[in-house]
């Protein structure tokens, strides 16, 4: 019976939905490419080449799910980027080091978004958009926007097993981390929680400041990680490598059915997501149509996934009110 409850809940789910256009989407493609999308060198080539965006997107799916959004995890990849990318160039250091220089920086940023969050009560939209300009235009005046290559050997240096097994290994890492987290532990509960209501959070005990730094901290480090793939794949640091891709993170986020008004979201909707985002880039560059209107397709399709959210949120509200009202009625 407990099955049978799950299967139907399963049927009746956006991720369950979205699988079936990811299918739809790799049959046709697969069909009108005559095989070519499926062979295995553009598979991996899909993947690999969206693994940056897929994992800053896990960081990403925790700060809707609590309410907020982060616009500036670019700018703070792109800090990131720099930082560990200098003391490669200059101090040599090996893997774990650069991670950790990474992940500092992108932590120590994420705390600054989160205390400005909690302090200032504006919408996270507003303060995380304004930290974003002062991170880039911090990055500007240090870096006079000077492109850094010519990394270490034991970085720069590709094989055909390193190119897919560090993007997709760190990016399988990520993933399951945040899916134990948010499943798993009593910081993931509170998250749902401070998303869903944050009012009714604080009233249950919930240090709303403790969350908050974790969680925008989170999307710093997770938002470092993915710069590592991004420079280990490209072998360059340049300040226009990330800025830009912003949409394209939160698409995979919004289509794998988190709630924008915060409070509810998976890890699994958020690797559906990223895998629509990337087959849908992939197969309309297979099948030649023009960068321009690749991104007018997938900017559409964002557009409906935002709109068919919105839509969600409002029919949730009207319910909310109407039974509101009854139970009042019935007083």
């Amino acid at each position: 019976m407990g099955n049978k409850l799950s299967y139907k809940k399963y049927i009746n789910s956006s991720e369950f939905y979205l699988l079936l256009v990811d299918v739809i989407l790799v049959v046709f493609l697969s069909i009108y490419t005559r095989g070519n999308f499926l062979e295995l060198t553009n598979l991996r080539s899909l993947v690999v080449g969206y693994s940056a965006l897929g994992i800053m997107a896990a960081g990403v799916l925790v700060v809707i799910i609590s309410g907020g959004i982060d616009i500036s995890f670019m700018a703070i990849a792109t800090i990131a980027q720099y930082a560990m990318a200098q003391y490669m160039l200059h101090l040599g250091g090996n893997f774990v080091i650069i991670i950790l220089v990474a992940v500092v920086t992108g932590v120590a940023l994420g705390c600054i978004n989160a205390l400005l969050v909690n302090r200032i009560k504006a919408p996270t939209l507003i303060i995380t958009l304004a930290t974003m300009s002062i991170f880039d235009g911090i990055l500007l005046w240090a870096t006079k926007g000077v492109k850094l290559f010519g990394f270490p050997e034991w970085f720069a240096v590709k094989t055909p097993a390193s190119i897919v097994a560090i993007p997709i290994g760190f990016l399988v890492l990520v993933f399951l981390l945040t899916w134990y987290i948010l499943k798993f532990t009593k910081m993931g509960r509170k998250i749902y929680a401070i998303g869903g209501n944050i009012e009714a959070a604080r009233r249950m005990g919930v240090n709303i400041l403790k969350v908050q730094l974790f969680v925008y901290a989170y999307v710093g480090a997770i938002a470092a990680l993915g710069a590592i793939v991004q420079c280990y794949l490209i072998q360059q640091v340049a300040l226009n490598d990330l800025v830009g891709n912003e949409m394209d993170v939160i698409a995979m986020v919004v289509l794998g059915g988190v709630a924008l008004s915060g409070g509810k979201g998976t890890v699994s909707g958020t690797v559906l997501g990223m895998l629509l985002v990337a087959i849908m880039s992939n197969g309309l560059t297979l099948i030649g149509v023009s960068s321009y209107y690749q991104d007018l397709v997938i900017g559409s399709v964002i557009l409906v996934s935002f709109c068919s959210s919105g839509w969600k949120m409002l029919q949730n509200a009207k319910k909310a009110n109407i039974g509101g009202k009854l139970e009042d009625g019935q007083g």
